[in-house]
């Protein structure tokens, strides 16, 4: 009895046999929705992202007259009611046509709120123009002529087997640009990153005119040298207390790759 009595007590003062939380999984446990779009698109139209919330995204192109975007939606150090009601606070707003779309998730507006909204969106590979405004987060485009612009706050920045124009910059994260062909098909390649390395591949045997520059860093070509009157002539880099600049071409020159870190090294390497 005294020992049913001490229970009694304890149970009143905890408030109660213990339950289960009626919001589901623990707060640790991350909550996952996805959602995606298609739509008809013509090539030589274009598409304007802006994210206001944290999260990747890739940009692909594809043999296709159509978009899709497919939506990763992460909540983390929430129960899954209180998820749910956070992510349709935040919606992903999508318009379009068949010439012209925009994507746009707003900012979070509860303090604490820690969400991100990973993006795959598919385009036409041929001429297609893509607008990328982004707080923090990686990018990557893959297989795509048009015109690219990206504005990232915080994150790398990945392309491959571009064409056209492409230019990006982010305040904190790495670069990997790797080319294709014989040579950038477009007006200009230009990259930059206020913190952080630079790694650009090139196929055997490319064809660009090269303007590099660090501030405070390196800058360390592997790559074979044009030659001139039957000798091979490197690229002089340029050095300044810290920083170091190069321009130079490879092969026959043409459109520039410009390539610029405010602090880190730059690798121009063969790409195998």
């Amino acid at each position: 009895m005294r020992f049913c009595a001490i229970l009694i007590l304890y149970l009143l003062i905890c408030g109660g046999w213990p339950q289960k939380s009626p919001t589901g999984p623990a707060p640790e446990t991350p909550y996952v929705e996805r959602e995606e779009k298609q739509f008809k698109f013509y090539p030589g139209g274009k598409i304007e992202i802006t994210a206001g919330i944290p999260g990747d995204i890739r940009i692909l192109g594809w043999q296709k007259s159509t978009v899709r975007i497919e939506v990763e939606k992460i909540v983390y150090y929430h129960a899954e009611e209180e998820a749910k009601a956070l992510l349709k606070e935040h919606p992903i707003k999508v318009r379009y046509n068949q010439t012209s779309a925009t994507v746009r998730i707003a900012e979070p507006t509860r303090p604490g709120a820690t969400m991100e909204y990973n993006i795959a969106l598919y385009v036409p590979s041929e001429k297609t123009d893509v607008r990328i405004g982004m707080s923090r987060g990686d990018f990557s485009v893959e297989s795509v002529n048009g015109w690219i612009e990206v504005t990232d706050g915080e994150g790398s920045l990945e392309a491959r087997g571009m064409a056209g124009y492409f230019s990006a910059n982010t305040l904190k994260g790495d670069i990997y640009a790797e080319m294709s062909g014989k040579h950038w098909n477009g007006l200009e390649f230009a990259a930059l990153t206020a913190r952080g390395s630079i790694d650009l591949r090139l196929p055997p045997e490319y064809s660009a005119a090269l303007q590099l520059e660090t501030r405070d860093g390196k800058i360390t070509v592997d790559y074979p040298p044009p030659v001139v009157d039957g000798e091979p002539e490197p690229p002089d880099i340029i050095i300044r207390k810290n920083s170091q600049s190069l321009k130079g071409a490879v092969g026959d020159g043409g459109s520039p790759i410009k390539l610029v870190s405010y602090a880190g090294d730059i690798r121009v390497s063969r790409k195998e």
